[in-house]
């Protein structure tokens, strides 16, 4: 890209790179970035952050700086010191003057960020290994069994849980939705899949040029759902156009970029709008493109970047071997829980299962309230045709 070709933007992306955030080019030289890391140190309007790399950055706060999300607003008091949080605004030097501060997408209404919890380990990009392996998965249902399937999955979900679920059958490439698969609810991670789509596809026309960090970013995206790694791509490659792109490229219904470009996990989609994606980047792209997806939604961890435990729904142990799961998590009032993906090697089903719940739950409440919903979906989608 012409910004990293120029001597000033390389001083800046050095500065950018050592501290583990995203830069694109804006009007008068300036660049948005997005740093994830802990609060260190506060004294007033004045911040140290540690990012995730173990960089220390400082945050200036401004009268304008906004605290929380669009439907979930904070306050810095709210971000404490020990907090985990992200940060977007402009750059200079090792400062960063911060337009608004986020807390992590897990953290639910009321509560205060966490601290980062000490890794013991560096996440690994293997899938897990299964200890079963499942029957190996029917012919591609009839059209009515893949309806009586995701009506199974609807009806099995816990009361105060509003679910939106479909089935892609790859054999024709039909999507089944039933009453729910168009109903639209915040994507939370989900929509890394989305944006990944359209950096692969305006890199195969020529439109943009991927480096090799690009691509690592991609793949943590996908396999670890990397917030950081999400905020680089969508700080750098257009942020919401990336949605609308392939609103446009795939043909989606019910999917809206979310009204405040700084929150990509409020984009609304629906989960037949999911399943068609899955069917862009698996018949769509080239052949090596189609790989990348696959691999790093094949190499999906049990716990996200962010410690986040994320082995629920498609990934629920024991893990099914060949499972692909792009999962999502967030909080906004409500708790959004979803998964999708691939159930097992040689099926021939891919499935979106969408859930928001009620903002009381806890994380593993709502974690078995998906793997019931997704068992009576896969179960039956499995099961021999009568």
């Amino acid at each position: 890209m012409i910004i990293r070709r120029l001597l000033p933007a390389l001083v800046l992306l050095a500065v950018l790179v050592t501290a583990g955030c995203g830069a694109s080019a804006h009007a008068a030289g300036t660049a948005r970035h997005a740093v994830d890391g802990t609060v260190t140190a506060e004294s007033g309007t004045t911040w140290t952050v540690r990012t995730t790399d173990g960089r220390d950055l400082t945050v200036q706060l401004t009268p304008t700086t906004r605290f929380g999300r669009t439907h979930q607003p904070s306050s810095a008091d709210r971000f404490p010191t020990g907090s985990r949080v992200r940060v977007l605004g402009t750059v200079a030097g090792t400062t960063i003057t911060a337009r608004r501060v986020l807390p992590p997408l897990s953290t639910r209404a009321g509560q205060t960020p966490t601290p980062t919890p000490t890794p013991t380990s560096t996440p690994s990009r293997a899938p897990a290994t299964p200890t079963t392996t499942p029957t190996a998965p029917s012919p591609a249902a009839a059209d009515g069994t893949a309806t009586e399937a995701v009506q199974a999955a609807v009806a099995a979900a816990p009361s105060g849980v509003a679910v939106g679920v479909a089935a892609l059958d790859t054999a024709d490439g039909d999507v089944v939705g039933g009453t729910t698969g168009a109903t639209g609810f915040e994507s939370a991670s989900v929509v890394k899949l989305v944006t990944v789509v359209d950096l692969l596809h305006r890199s195969e026309t020529g439109d943009i040029t991927l480096s090799g960090d690009d691509m690592t970013a991609i793949g943590r995206a996908l396999s670890l759902s990397d917030d950081d790694a999400m905020d680089t791509l969508w700080e750098e490659y257009g942020g919401t156009q990336t949605v609308t792109d392939v609103v446009s490229l795939v043909g989606l219904h019910d999917t809206t970029p979310s009204t405040d470009p700084d929150e990509w996990g409020e984009t609304v989609i629906s989960a037949r709008d999911v399943l068609a994606v899955y069917r862009y980047a698996f018949t769509s792209l080239s052949p090596a493109d189609q790989q990348v997806v696959r691999s790093g939604l094949l190499g999906a961890a049990d716990a996200g970047a962010d410690g986040f435990d994320q082995a629920f729904g498609l990934l629920d142990p024991p893990r099914p071997a060949g499972a692909m799961a792009k999962q999502g998590w967030m909080s906004d009032g409500d708790l959004y829980l979803h998964t999708t993906g691939v159930p097992a090697a040689g099926s021939p089903w891919v499935v979106a299962v969408l859930t928001r719940q009620p903002g009381g739950d806890s994380w593993d409440t709502a974690r078995a309230a998906v793997d019931t919903v997704t068992r009576a979906l896969t179960t039956r989608l499995a099961a021999p045709a009568a």
